[in-house]
């Protein structure tokens, strides 16, 4: 069963249920209200009836006269107005006026317990050849501290049963009613909920054939609408992931493609004698950096090979950063000088020992200045400086360069992202640099940060742990 199916036959499960137990409830609530009201209203009835006859008993009891008469109107009023039969008793269970159903019997301890002063109120069939259930009650007359007799009113409980069972059809209806539009809001509802869900679906499969332009519209603000939301968010990274890996792997190929073309060409001049022999060294200088640029190129996939199967594997020992960027600052001196760029150092400590992986840390630090030095213009400055704040040391990048703007810093660390600035100056580059520095900073389990204007230079920093 699809998921529609299951949430509609759950909400009318629910529904229904809810609505049995709630007709349930109701009819049996109602009910018995009415059948108090009714036994209350015939209680006060039968008082009433023993006020009126009270003089006439007292009159029996003194004279012996039972001469009803004067009464006999009244009660018949009475007994019309309430739709009832009134019976009542004298002393001794002498019947001294009959009203009731003719066959219709009162049972002899109802009597006897109105009789013994006591109001009483009993519905039931009281006589097995008159099927009619009767609701009877009966009400002493008291004088003095004497029971004179008892009146007694009783009533068909077929006009109540016809009541009750009026109010039944009329909850039923209501419910059935109220069934019909809860079941309609409950398909609504149930559309409106799988409606987003079949399009995530639909757009899912979609993207795993690679369509990763495919976008769902997001109307709702609901928790199906977040999930759109965050789905159109990984469609739309999927998208520019595979954007980039395609620019990617038609930079590579470039990249490799021009180093090997010339490395081949060179070879070549240099094994026929095209090249003089003088001006060999200066040609195998050449061959020899688009060696180690393809060597470079190598080692950066190797080490996201690694972090993406979580083999990064870190040998910490205790060494000096000020050193260590020391020696790696010596390492662009050639490149500075060519591009005029002043490249100083500043330390909090003469000495400032970390506990850490020494080559990935020196492998962070060339990817920094590698990155400064390529987007730094012609006599720009850069600076790398040390902070210590309790146990961490502080490294800083600066440079005065072109800078980035707020979307670039936030792909700035992205696999094989180049920014548009950057396409021009970095040709040579993987676009693997600062994605592999993170990488690295995070495995030690240190922060790493930036902080960048467009036309004013950027700053890399990351956090070392001090040697104790």
């Amino acid at each position: 069963m699809r998921i529609f199916g299951r949430q509609l036959f759950l909400s009318l499960g629910i529904l229904v249920i809810s609505l049995a137990f709630l007709g349930l409830v109701l009819t049996q609530v109602m009910g018995g209200y009415l059948t108090d009201q009714r036994k209350s209203a015939l209680t006060d009835s039968a008082a009433r009836v023993a006020r009126s006859v009270e003089s006439v008993l007292i009159n029996i009891r003194i004279h012996g006269d039972v001469n009803l008469d004067p009464l006999v109107t009244q009660i018949e009023n009475l007994s019309d107005i309430l739709g009832a039969s009134v019976v009542i008793i004298g002393p001794d269970y002498e019947i001294l006026y009959w009203g009731l159903y003719q066959d219709a019997a009162i049972p002899y301890a109802f009597i006897d317990t109105v009789l013994e002063g006591s109001p009483i109120v009993v519905s039931g069939s009281f006589n097995p050849t008159c099927p009619d259930s009767m609701l009877v009650a009966g009400h002493p007359v008291i004088v003095g501290n004497s029971v004179l007799g008892a009146a007694i009113v009783s009533v068909s409980m077929a006009e109540l049963e016809v009541a009750i069972s009026g109010m039944y059809q009329i909850t039923l209806v209501s419910l059935a009613v109220a069934a019909f539009f809860s079941l309609i809001l409950i398909y609504i509802s149930s559309r409106a909920i799988i409606r987003p869900l079949k399009q995530i679906n639909q757009a899912a499969k979609v993207i795993t054939m690679g369509g990763f332009e495919n976008r769902i519209p997001v109307k709702a603000k609901d928790e199906v609408g977040q999930l759109a939301m965050q789905f159109n968010t990984m469609a739309e990274s999927l998208y520019n992931q595979e954007r980039i890996r395609r620019e990617f792997i038609s930079n590579l190929s470039h990249d490799i493609r021009t180093p090997l073309t010339s490395v081949l060409g060179f070879v070549k001049a240099l094994e026929d004698g095209t090249i003089p022999i003088e001006e060999q060294p200066h040609y195998h200088g050449i061959i020899l950096n688009e060696t180690e640029r393809l060597i470079k190129l190598s080692d950066d996939f190797l080490d996201i090979h690694r972090i993406q199967e979580a083999k990064l594997e870190l040998t910490k020992t205790t060494f000096d950063i000020n050193e260590l960027i020391r020696t790696t600052i010596l390492g662009f001196e050639q490149r500075a000088i060519a591009k005029q760029i002043t490249v100083t150092s500043s330390f909090a400590n003469v000495t400032n020992n970390v506990l850490a992986d020494e080559d990935k840390i020196r492998r962070c630090l060339y990817n920094l200045l590698d990155n400064a030095i390529k987007f730094t213009q012609d006599e720009g400055a850069i600076t790398v400086e040390t902070v210590v704040k309790g146990r961490k040391v502080i490294v800083a990048v600066k440079d005065n360069g072109q800078g980035m703007t707020t979307e670039e810093q936030a792909q700035a660390y992205d696999r094989f992202y180049k920014g548009d600035q950057s396409r021009s100056e970095d040709k040579l580059g993987s676009g693997l640099g600062l994605s592999i520095t993170k990488e690295f900073i995070l495995a030690h389990g240190e922060a790493i940060d930036t902080e960048s204007t467009p036309g004013k230079g950027s700053e890399f920093t990351f956090t070392l742990t001090r040697s104790e």
